[in-house]
């Protein structure tokens, strides 16, 4: 059913698809009250009859209405309008990283580490809340324009406070990028499951495919269950040797013997970092945590915008801070690396910019040490360095 022009939830219009699959499509909306532009995903008619299909479409509101990260899509709004069952989204300007795989072949080391740290962030957050993704893909990654990553589709995912929908044992997940415990038991999939996932992810971003290819879904389950974890360097010999030992690890068939956390996961990818750049390259090390909001931000060498989010104008800043104040700029203040020492400087912001207590001057770039205690309006935070 063609649904371009149908206003959904009297506010809510569909201006364009961008995707359609046996399960749902997502479309480009425009708020008719506020002009903004979301992302919404929209059940086919055809499939709201399916309660099993029913109930994972509302599980993925539900736990995306809980989960806001900078590196997970946001939910705006969700719900039933008639016979049309809806999730509305931030748009990211952008595309998915398959795209950018397929369109440019492998990628240089360090913009894959980068985009790997930045799913396994987004990963931390939903492990915190004990969301298992079970679907990460690079379909399932957008990469903005400005290269802000973000975990998308939470259709498979669930949470500890959710039942089991599916009475059957059945895959969850695609099998390219699936552990060897998903495939064989769908509701054994855990944290360590979808790091798993994101390894194989790395993988095809420096190799141009996934580590396990050729022959039907049966054969690439059975590889991933039994063949030997592939070099990357035999496709990639200009990586690091110390990705082939990452890659031993995070591939490994048992989950007890792979990463337990994405913490550990992006530590040792973040120390990869350190040895491409050198040690003279202190920024990889640098952290901003919002101790208002329980965020952190791992900081690279480059001028960060903190603020928040405005769709409507365009604005996506670096470091996007869950604001429920509302004293937190669109671009409240910025932090750049200049020199082996961090500035942070305020952006003329209406509610001010704080350092250890000191109201900044605009436009002053002030330096930085560990354990400095910035304030943002209300939004109280702590640079970490070292």
């Amino acid at each position: 059913m063609d649904l371009i022009g149908r206003i959904i939830n009297g506010r809510y219009k569909l201006v364009d698809e961008r995707g359609s699959g046996s399960f749902g499509a997502v479309y480009i909306a425009r708020d008719l009250l506020t002009n903004y532009v979301y992302a919404a995903k929209v059940m086919h008619l055809d499939q709201t009859e399916d309660a099993e299909l029913l109930e994972r479409f509302k599980r993925e509101a539900y736990i995306l209405q809980n989960l806001k990260d900078p590196h997970v899509v946001r939910l705006v709004d969700y719900g039933k309008d008639n016979e049309i069952y809806f999730i509305m989204m931030h748009h990211v300007d952008g595309q998915n990283l398959k795209w950018y795989i397929q369109n440019y072949g492998p990628m240089e080391v360090p913009r894959a580490l980068n985009y790997a740290i930045q799913v396994a962030q987004g990963l931390d957050a939903a492990f915190k809340q004990g969301i298992v993704h079970r679907d990460v893909k690079p379909m399932n990654i957008l990469i903005s324009n400005k290269g802000l990553v973000k975990i998308a589709d939470f259709g498979l995912s669930r949470s500890m406070d959710t039942p089991t929908i599916t009475t059957s044992d059945k895959i969850m997940g695609t099998a390219y990028y699936s552990a060897p415990e998903q495939v064989q038991h769908g509701h054994s999939a855990d944290i360590r499951s979808d790091l798993y996932s994101l390894a194989v992810v790395l993988f095809e971003c420096l190799a141009g495919q996934p580590p396990y290819t050729g022959g039907s879904i049966v054969d690439i389950v059975f590889k991933h269950i039994n063949d030997p974890i592939p070099s990357i360097r035999r496709l990639r010999p200009d990586v690091p040797a110390s990705m082939v030992t990452f890659f031993e690890r995070a591939l490994a068939k048992a989950p007890e013997m792979r990463y337990q956390t994405p913490r550990e996961f992006i530590q040792t990818l973040e120390e990869i970092q350190r040895s491409i750049h050198g040690p003279a390259t202190r920024s990889i090390q640098a952290r901003l945590h919002v101790v208002t909001t329980g965020q952190t931000f791992t900081l690279d060498e480059r001028k960060l915008i903190i603020g928040r989010e405005d769709p409507k104008r365009e604005i996506h800043p670096d470091i996007q801070i869950n604001d429920l104040s509302q004293t937190l700029g669109r671009k409240h203040a910025s932090l750049t690396y200049n020199d082996g020492v961090w500035l942070l400087e305020d952006l003329n912001s209406r509610n001010k910019t704080r350092l250890n207590g000191q109201v900044l001057a605009p436009n002053e770039p002030h330096q930085l040490k560990n354990g400095d205690v910035l304030h943002f309006g209300k939004v109280e935070a702590r640079i970490e360095l070292g």
